[in-house]
C-alpha cells in the first residue's frame, strides 16, 4: 500500500521484478495462483544465483563473451581475491577486469586440472 495509492498490490497483481529475498519468500503462505508460483520460482532461482561461491584461483566461463571498455573481449577468466574485492583476470593476457553483477550473471565453473607437488620423505 503507497501513500498516493491506498491499493493493496499483492503478488497475484503481476511483478515484474525478481529480486525477493529468500527471508521474505519464507513467509508467503502458499497459493495456487500460477503466476505467482513462476514469480517466486524466478525470485528463489535469483537467490540460489546469488549465493554461489567463488574461490580465489577459480577458472569461470560466461555464456557469451564480454566486450570491455578497452575493447578487449573474454569469455574465460580466472577469479583473482584481493580481499573483498574480486576481479577476473584473463588466462591469456593476464589483463585484470570487472564485471558487474557478477554473481547475478549466469557463469559455470571451468574444472582445472590441478598438479600438486610430490614430496618424499
Amino acid at each position: 500500500m503507497s501513500s498516493t495509492n491506498p491499493t493493496r498490490l499483492d503478488e497475484t497483481m503481476g511483478p515484474c521484478e525478481a529480486e525477493c529475498p529468500a527471508r521474505i519468500l519464507d513467509l508467503l503462505t502458499s497459493t495456487e495462483n500460477q503466476h505467482a508460483i513462476e514469480w517466486r520460482q524466478r525470485c528463489r532461482a535469483n537467490v540460489a544465483r546469488r549465493a554461489r561461491k567463488l574461490s580465489d584461483g577459480d577458472r569461470i566461463r560466461l555464456p557469451e563473451p564480454i566486450k570491455f571498455t578497452d575493447g578487449h573481449v573474454a569469455q574465460e577468466f580466472i577469479v583473482s581475491k584481493r580481499g573483498r574485492r574480486m576481479v577476473l583476470r584473463d588466462p591469456e593476457t593476464g589483463g585484470l577486469y570487472r564485471v558487474s553483477r557478477l554473481m547475478e550473471r549466469a557463469w559455470s565453473i571451468v574444472p582445472v586440472t590441478k598438479i600438486h607437488k610430490t614430496i618424499f620423505a
